[in-house]
């Protein structure tokens, strides 16, 4: 039988672990960008139907498992978790629930994190708000970006060790507008933190990979089940930064439809490293 003392060990040992990165982003397996599936904009929302309404699979597990692989992928970047400061940078739809599910895992690892929305509560689509109200209760300090001023915004960016991009997702169109640019626009002229795209920078055109100059400039990309084809574009590459993917548990059997087969892509792991 163990002691007391040597459980209170192997617990603490165990919480140490999941604040420090099992790998780093260098080490992880690799998949070759030929090698990879896409789907555009529309593809990728007809297999959102096709899990949803044909297969039963609810957009929340999917967003749990993609704030969870944010979360991983935050703490591969940063090394460990403990103490780290991580913001997000939340929009009004899903990519916003799945920056703030993320950040939930995080505070769970030890980081210190807090979110900037880019609208007030009651205008976050059900599933982000949803999340919201999860952190809310955790007493994470969530701010209403519109009743901010550009310096105590900057300030704030400034001094994270990491900022999550969930300001806009594949179905967004034009360039960004409104407070989403002025968050876009503060992100990037702070050259301190490591930024994160959640799916793709916001105000990357998904299909044709164009960036204009409102869009996020991000360190890595976390690109959720399979990549829309302008992320794999010359003209993204800045944007991009790495690109990983990231097997969020959407079943290959959805993009079938779109005649796309997606068995094998995440046969080598569940978080790969994109390579030329």
């Amino acid at each position: 039988m163990r002691s007391a003392s040597t459980s209170a060990a192997s617990i603490s040992s165990r919480s140490s672990c999941a604040r420090r990165a099992d790998v780093s982003l260098a080490a992880l397996p690799t998949i070759a960008a030929r090698d990879v599936p896409v789907a555009t904009a529309a593809q990728m929302s007809a297999a959102d139907r096709v899990a949803s309404e044909t297969l039963g699979l609810t957009l929340e597990a999917l967003m749990e498992n993609a704030g969870r692989q944010i979360a991983v992928t935050t703490r591969a970047l940063l090394g460990e978790t403990d103490g780290q400061l991580v913001t997000a940078l939340v929009g009004t739809g899903n990519n916003g629930g799945d920056a703030l599910a993320a950040l939930r895992h995080l505070l769970g690892w030890a980081a210190e994190v807090d979110a900037y929305v880019a609208a007030p509560p009651d205008r976050l689509r059900p599933l982000a708000r949803r999340q919201y109200d999860v952190l809310a209760r955790l007493g994470v300090p969530l701010y209403d970006t519109t009743t901010l001023k550009d310096s105590f915004i900057a300030h704030r960016v400034r001094g994270r060790h990491a900022v999550l991009d969930g300001l806009l997702g594949y179905s967004a169109s034009g360039p960004p507008r409104g407070e989403v640019a002025r968050l876009i626009q503060l992100a990037n002229a702070q050259s301190g933190p490591k930024v994160i795209a959640i799916d793709l920078p916001s105000g990357l055109d998904p299909d044709s990979g164009q960036a204009p100059a409102a869009a996020i400039r991000a360190d890595v990309t976390v690109t959720l089940g399979l990549p829309k084809p302008g992320l794999l574009t010359e003209a993204a590459r800045d944007a991009v930064g790495a690109l990983l993917l990231a097997d969020i548990g959407m079943p290959a059997k959805a993009y079938e439809n779109a005649g796309i087969d997606a068995r094998l892509v995440f046969a080598s792991g569940d978080l790969l490293r994109v390579i030329s």
